[in-house]
């Protein structure tokens, strides 16, 4: 049977260290989650759907002809 307890207090210390890894990914992802998104960047989404709608008329009008 394997033993996974650390033999020395440094890898016990390695090893407390990247628990915190995933704790303190997740408090960031969270935070960038929390933030608001910038006006330059809603407004190319904007364009981006226009142009897309634009183009789905005139493959719609194409269609008809």
């Amino acid at each position: 049977m394997k033993n996974d307890q650390p033999r020395d207090g440094k890898s016990a210390e390695f090893a407390g260290a990247y628990a915190e890894i995933p704790k303190k990914l997740k408090a960031y992802y969270d935070s960038l989650q929390d933030e608001a998104i910038p006006d330059k960047f809603l407004d190319l989404l904007e364009k981006l759907d226009r142009a897309e709608q634009a183009a789905k008329t005139a493959d719609a009008v194409e269609e008809m002809k």
